[in-house]
């Protein structure tokens, strides 16, 4: 499994800490190495060449007094390494770093401290060994944190999915009460939509224990969603019975013209007809008397016949107008009737967009589940990758802990088992150089002796030169 780039960041940052650490140690070790050896080679030097010059009482006062701070350095060392180690056994820190092995090089003359200087260099050394026991353990509280934050963050994907998994029931329950509502205008369609989301809603992995769970943790919430829904319901069924009794009136209204237009029609025709029947009446070629006869009664009924066609025209400019306004509230109605057939197209319309969205954030719900799901199970095993890497890094470093005090009692008891042989050679050379001394001394003495006797024998000599 990749890491995540925060906990390699991380990473990376303490491994360079800890090599820079190594890299101080290894110095000041070495440094420590560096001034051991140039006071055992001053020793040895002073052993294999023992002055033979006129100035032997300032070579032993210097060789003295340079074994006195070599002494004194050691026991302060060697008090040292034990307060630490005693420290070290109180104390009993869980993890701590890993110094490398020091690799035997050649001291550069002019980086090599004196022996005035190797107590502050001890007393650095062991106050740095606790700078990096505070490192040690900054570094473990910054891992505990890391952790709590992890466990923060799984604990907050299972509150979401706990949270998803009450919010199911209820929209469900939404869903299955707007298609109910919904379900006067276009029953076929409805109950196909209904029966797809009761197989869906079957087919969903949904325990027992998680819904009764989802709904006494969403009790409120359920309530004030149906609260709304029973009022958005209500609301909807309002507008759809004062739209059907508006389209019921406009129909009637519709036929009742329709009837008035036909019977307007019929009467219009029958009119028309007894027009036509009172013009063809007329016969023409009649003789003279009939003529006569018949002008007299067209003169008597004259007056009639006009006020009949006055009366007539009347009645079809009336039943024209009629027509007209007839017409027109025809179109007025169909107007409204095709209104009211959008509005209530656009009401289905927006029922099947809601429709629509409530699926898709099903599905984005459900696959926000599956990826919360993924992600609480690469943290975990992220995690647990984690805490078995620490593990046997912590194994690991113990050992090497174990191993290096072992190593470092080992070097220290060579270190005094070579001190004590420095010193007895030391005392040796002490020794031989004060027996030479006293030889020299006595050959001075004899040589002194020596030369008054020949001084003296050769005054004789003289004086018995002379004398002869």
């Amino acid at each position: 499994m990749a890491k995540s780039p925060g906990n390699s960041t991380l990473e990376d940052s303490l491994g360079q800490y800890q090599r820079s650490l190594r890299e101080r140690a290894n110095r000041s070790i070495h440094q420590l190495k560096c001034a051991l050896r140039e006071v055992d080679v001053t020793v040895e030097e002073d052993a294999l060449d023992p002055s033979t010059s006129i100035n032997v009482e300032n070579e032993d006062t210097g060789v003295a007094w340079h074994e006195l701070q070599h002494s004194h350095a050691v026991n302060q060392l060697k008090a040292l390494l034990r307060q630490q180690t005693n420290k070290e056994n109180e104390t009993s820190p869980p993890r701590r770093r890993k110094l490398s092995p020091s690799r035997p090089s050649e001291c550069d003359d002019g980086s090599m401290p004196t022996m005035h200087n190797l107590v502050p260099i001890i007393n650095d050394q062991s106050q740095y060994i606790h700078h990096l026991e505070a490192e040690v353990k900054f570094c473990k509280d910054e891992l505990s944190g890391m952790k709590n934050r992890v466990q923060v963050v799984v604990l907050e994907n299972e509150r979401l999915q706990q949270e998803l998994k009450s919010q199911r029931p209820e929209e469900t329950l939404r869903e299955q009460t707007f298609l109910d509502a919904s379900g006067n205008m276009q029953n076929s369609w409805i109950m196909t939509r209904e029966d797809s989301r009761v197989d869906e809603a079957a087919k969903r992995p949904f325990s027992h224990g998680d819904a009764e769970t989802g709904k006494t943790a969403s009790t409120g919430d359920a309530n004030k969603w149906k609260l709304e829904l029973e009022r958005l319901t209500l609301t909807y069924e309002a507008k759809t019975d004062l739209l059907e009794s508006q389209l019921m009136l406009l129909r009637k209204d519709l036929a009742e013209y329709q009837k008035t237009c036909e019977d307007l029609k019929e009467r219009l025709k029958h009119k028309e007809s007894l027009l036509a029947a009172s013009a063809s009446s007329r016969v023409g070629g009649l003789c003279l008397k009939c003529a006569q006869h018949e002008a007299v009664l067209s003169q008597t009924h004259s007056n009639v016949h006009i006020q009949t066609i006055e009366r007539l025209t009347k009645e079809r400019d009336d039943l024209m107008s009629v027509l007209v306004s007839v017409r027109s509230s025809l179109a007025e109605a169909q107007k409204r009737e095709t209104s009211a057939y959008e509005q209530v197209k656009h009401a289905v319309q927006m029922t099947e967009e809601a429709n629509f969205e409530k699926t898709k954030a099903l599905i984005q719900c459900e696959q926000l589940k599956s990826e919360l799901e993924r992600q609480t199970e690469r943290l975990e095993k992220e995690l647990a990758s984690q805490q078995e890497k620490r593990a046997v890094e912590k194994e690991m470093i113990k050992k090497e802990v174990a191993r290096e005090r072992e190593d470092a009692e080992s070097k220290m008891l060579i270190l005094s088992q070579n001190i004590a042989k420095l010193e007895a050679q030391v005392e040796k050379v002490t020794r031989e150089k004060t027996a030479a001394v006293s030889h020299l001394e006595e050959i001075q003495n004899h040589v002194a002796s020596q030369e008054m006797d020949v001084t003296k024998v050769c005054g004789e000599m003289r004086f018995q030169l002379n004398k002869t």
